[in-house]
């Protein structure tokens, strides 16, 4: 046996924890494009969507973009995906287009 540690060697995080090298109150690493951890703080903070109720049957949504000037991306649910779009106007107003799939009800709440 070698003293190389392997890339799949999982040693180095006995003892560790998990979310040890997560920010505070997220369970998910931004360190790592393939975490998809950017994708759901995104997700949530930015496309503002966030399940309400089991099986994202009824979800909020509340965009936060920020300074950008739109932002889009779609919301896996059981019963299909939510597909979102905020536009900054003119007027600084957010104009929101969202779909959702039947069965998932969707509270905009403007900011």
């Amino acid at each position: 046996m070698g003293e190389t540690m392997g890339a799949t060697d999982h040693s180095l995080l006995v003892g560790q924890g998990i979310g040890v090298h997560c920010y505070v109150a997220y369970q998910y690493s931004f360190c790592h494009g393939w975490a998809s951890g950017p994708t759901a703080w995104l997700s949530q903070h930015v496309l503002g969507v966030k399940p309400v109720e089991p099986g994202s049957t009824r979800v909020v949504v509340s965009p936060k973009l920020g300074h950008l000037r739109w932002a889009e991306g779609s919301y896996p649910t059981p019963l299909g995906p939510i597909h979102v779009r905020h536009e900054r106007q003119a007027d600084v107003s957010i104009k929101s287009d969202i779909r959702a799939p039947n069965g998932v009800t969707v509270d905009l709440q403007d900011l």
